[in-house]
């Protein structure tokens, strides 16, 4: 029954080698509830035989619905993004509705294409990282007629749904706790903030809670790692920060691959942590607690975070629901022995 390999299998195709009529076989497909078991079955053999591959191009024209939901994150990476990408695919693909995932790779311009080309393949809702959109995608969004969300931060002014935490509490609160713990040279190791708003408020967490503190904020208290975030920009980074005259006793990176990655040199250069310096990160990814030396972290629930944003794309496109505009999944330190 196999097809020739250069024509594509059509309904009608698939009418004739099962025997049936056009009309019980589209019935078969489109309300399958309608059509005997037996019927069902014999339908599904047959279009696996052929290999013929439903137009939903063209059914998405008859039902204003592709079943598709655009995604854009910044990388893959980190486990945390893929985490929440996961989470998302978790809750849509038992209702039969796939993810488009696109990565930005932290460039506006890449996100507003990739914004278009959902909207082009008439995706029915679309989710993105963050709030820091060049203005044609903020266009796009507010003008796109599905749902939206804005995943990984929160703002009040979000387009439509934020589904998020709060990034300048939570680097607040790390920070505080270092100042608690009678730390007094105290770095950040931030990456770049161009774009980058989660980023940007971890940078004014620290600065502000270190203002009221009255500790000194001096040129070199900020510093940046090399992008994209990796366990080798910890190593680079954490190497040049100890061969400073005045060397920091705690170094908190707002990403978790570069702590880990800078806890990962010290043990194999000798250097003790935390007695000789003391490191913290942010994310908490699943193997920081199984460092040799556990990461003390800001915990993010990336997997929670992809089920609530898909969650409530779900429930706008299936229901008259109405859901919240702000939804906030919070965080918590995680304090353990490299500090």
């Amino acid at each position: 029954m196999a097809q020739d390999q250069h024509k594509k299998a059509t309904l009608k195709d698939v009418s004739k080698a099962a025997g049936l009529s056009l009309i019980t076989v589209s019935r078969a497909l489109r309300k399958p509830e309608t059509v005997h078991a037996d019927t069902r079955a014999k339908v599904q053999r047959t279009i696996e035989e052929i290999g013929y591959v439903p137009n939903l191009a063209a059914r998405s024209l008859k039902s204003q619905k592709s079943d598709m939901i655009g995604v854009v994150v910044p990388i893959l990476a980190s486990s945390l993004f893929a985490d929440f990408a996961q989470g998302v695919n978790g809750i849509l693909e038992p209702r039969g509705q796939q993810m488009l995932l696109a990565v930005s790779d932290w460039s506006p311009q890449k996100e507003e294409e990739a914004v278009r080309t959902f909207i082009a393949r008439q995706a029915d809702a679309i989710i993105v990282t963050g709030f820091s959109h060049s203005k044609g995608t903020k266009r796009l969004l507010e003008q796109f007629n599905g749902p939206v969300v804005e995943a990984w931060n929160l703002r009040d002014e979000a387009i439509d749904i934020a589904v998020g935490f709060d990034n300048y509490n939570a680097s607040a609160d790390m920070t505080r706790y270092l100042i608690d713990s009678g730390y007094q040279n105290i770095v950040l190791a931030g990456g770049a903030s161009n774009n980058n708003d989660q980023s940007d408020d971890r940078t004014r967490g620290f600065t502000e809670t270190m203002r009221n503190a009255q500790r000194e904020i001096a040129a070199d208290t900020i510093v940046t790692y090399d992008t994209p975030a990796s366990l080798e920009s910890g190593q680079r980074l954490i190497r040049d920060l100890l061969a400073r005259d005045h060397k920091p006793d705690v170094v908190f990176f707002t990403a978790e691959l570069p702590a880990q990655g800078a806890a990962l040199w010290c043990l194999s250069q000798g250097i003790r942590v935390p007695e000789d310096i003391a490191i913290a990160g942010f994310g908490d990814l699943s193997h920081s607690a199984l460092m040799p030396t556990p990461l003390t972290t800001v915990r993010i629930k990336g997997r929670a975070l992809g089920e609530c944003a898909a969650t409530q794309v779900v429930e706008r496109l299936e229901t008259d629901i109405t859901p919240s505009r702000i939804h906030d999944l919070g965080y918590e330190l995680m304090i353990r022995k490299t500090t």
